[in-house]
Formats: structure tokens, sequence, C-alpha cells
């Protein structure tokens, strides 16, 4: 599971910076980079949130609940 998020999280981070790309050239061709490249981010990122409380709910990712001892 572990994989599978941080291949997310590395392609939404590949999205920012296609959409980086995209601002800097500019023009129309530039715009329409950048817009679609924040729309997968967006979706990427949705998913990302989605997939992870259903992980919870299902009982494969568990909090952390380890306490530090207190003095």
């Amino acid at each position: 599971m572990g994989y599978i998020v941080i291949a997310i999280i590395v392609v939404i981070l590949f999205s920012l910076g296609s959409a980086l790309i995209g601002m800097v050239k500019g023009g129309k061709e530039g715009s329409e980079k950048m817009f679609k490249s924040l729309r997968i981010r967006i979706g990427l990122s949705v998913f990302l949130f989605a997939l992870l409380m259903f992980s919870g709910f299902m009982g494969w990712i568990e909090p952390n609940t380890t306490m530090l001892p207190t003095q």
C-alpha cells in the first residue's frame, strides 16, 4: 500500500512540475498544458485522499498510536 501512495505522490509532483513549465511557456498552448496538468493533479489528490480514507476504513492501514513516555 505504501508503494502505491508514494507512486501517486510522485505523479502529483510530476504534474505540478508540468504545470509550472506550461505557466513559464505562456501563450495558449502553455495555458492549456497548465490547465490539463492542474486538473490531473487535483483529480489524483482527491483519489489519494479517498484511497487513504477507504484503506483506513478497511483496516489496511492504521493510525500511529505510539505515545511518548511522560516524565
